[in-house]
């Protein structure tokens, strides 16, 4: 869980720099949040902005005795609720199609609503499974380029690395390479290149923050 602090003063002087700071500690518990009840996700990127937007207008107003989370998570839930309203929306998050009055009944109860709001476990989940769905994705290309090279060695020393999680100098002397170094030289470029890869796929670095950090066994 994320240890900032929002400076609630400087926060209601409107000071940029740490309404900047607070989108980036909160911005993806809050989309996560939102895209619970939202599945479009541009849907929920806007929604998400407009709760942002609601803490501009709102922290005036910021009554200490609730913790900022509340306030903030509280304005993502009313704007959820207004969304769901202004479209006359039927269909119930996970459950399948509905009609009108299961609709409001879901809105009354989500309203009403008291239980914890979610923390960093929910953004957790969900990076977990798109960090999964991308590395598949990159390593199947990137052991496709090695294929289509030749590159059948190459393809040997890594699997012996990543996945067995051998030692640079065991396999140096069992594919026969000049030396540990060399071996080194090997997995330094295939990590350059994964990570080159997932930026492709990554272009706001949410998903592979201090991922693949090269360092020599």
């Amino acid at each position: 869980m994320s240890d900032f602090v929002p400076d609630i003063a400087r926060l209601q002087a409107m000071d940029e720099t740490a309404w900047a700071a607070l989108q980036d500690a909160y911005f993806r518990r809050i989309y996560y949040y939102v895209k619970r009840y939202v599945g479009d996700h541009q849907t929920a990127e806007d929604v998400t902005q407009d709760v942002f937007l609601g803490a501009v207008r709102g922290i005036g107003g910021f009554d200490p005795v609730y913790t900022f989370d509340q306030f903030l998570f509280g304005i993502a839930k009313n704007r959820v609720i207004d969304l769901y309203r202004r479209h006359k929306l039927v269909l119930l998050p996970g459950k399948g199609d509905a009609d009108a009055d299961q609709s409001q009944a879901w809105l009354e109860s989500l309203a009403r609503d008291d239980r914890p709001l979610p923390r960093d476990q929910v953004v957790h989940a969900e990076d977990g499974g798109r960090q999964r769905q991308v590395l598949v994705q990159i390593l199947r290309d990137y052991v496709g380029e090695l294929w289509a090279a030749g590159e059948f060695q190459k393809l040997m020393v890594l699997e012996y690395l990543f996945v067995l999680g051998g030692r640079n100098k065991d396999a140096a002397k069992r594919f026969g390479i000049a030396d540990e170094k060399a071996v080194a030289g090997i997995k330094f470029r295939a990590v350059e290149r994964l990570r080159g890869m997932a930026r492709l796929r990554d272009p706001n670095h949410s998903l592979f923050l201090g991922l693949w950090q090269p360092g020599a066994r």
